[in-house]
């Protein structure tokens, strides 16, 4: 994963020097985020955990690649929260994480509504560190060893589509799907991963 991590720095850091066509944007939106947690006889994802709310903020620079192709690399902060309630009712615990995350998009403009609104698919990755955990308050510890509850790098594949307005408004709704297992402890092929559907409002200037 850490060498993933670079290979994506060193894409972004070359269109950010080498392309003129851009537009820098501020980014924010909020989300419902669910964790999946399963092993070879159990799905406790889906007898356990409540999906719960995630915001995020930050900021893109959308890259043209021609009139209806772009590439969109983003930097932004994330909070992704789910609950845990047993089966007896007794024990509940609200579990919330903070990542620094960079997905990395494509765009395609699909239709032209009218000169001043323009619908788009995107899709593509993200890769993430994880910078916290806390459950009911409590922090969590995060790493690599056997000990930790969570590992701290995530990543998975975005896919959504939305509309841009007045070529500086865009405004999606998208899916960030996530690959990695994030949990420490894989005793009986456990596997740990986090999802979240957002809803994701940007403005941009410049380009």
């Amino acid at each position: 994963m850490k060498k993933e991590v670079k290979v994506l720095l060193v894409i972004v850091i070359t269109l950010l020097g080498f392309n003129a066509n851009a537009q820098f944007g501020a980014k924010a939106g909020l989300g419902v985020s669910s964790w999946t947690l399963k092993d070879r006889d159990t799905n406790a994802g889906q007898q356990l955990f409540n999906a719960g709310f995630s915001f995020h903020t930050g900021f893109g620079y959308e890259i043209e690649l021609g009139d209806n192709a772009s590439l969109e690399p983003a930097l932004m902060f994330t909070q992704k929260t789910f609950s845990i309630e047993s089966t007896n009712l007794t024990n509940y615990a609200k579990v919330k994480t903070s990542f620094v995350e960079m997905p990395f998009n494509a765009k395609i403009y699909v239709v032209d509504l009218g000169s001043e609104a323009r619908l788009y698919a995107l899709g593509g990755g993200y890769v993430a560190y994880m910078l916290s955990a806390k459950s009911n308050g409590n922090k969590l510890n995060i790493g690599n060893k056997d000990s930790d509850v969570y590992k701290t790098l995530d990543g998975g594949l975005n896919i959504g589509a939305g509309v841009k307005l007045f070529e500086s408004l865009n405004v999606d709704l998208s899916g960030a799907i996530g690959i990695a297992n994030l949990s420490s402890d894989q005793t009986n092929g456990l596997v740990s991963k986090l999802n979240v559907v957002r809803l994701t409002v940007t403005y941009q200037f410049g380009g």
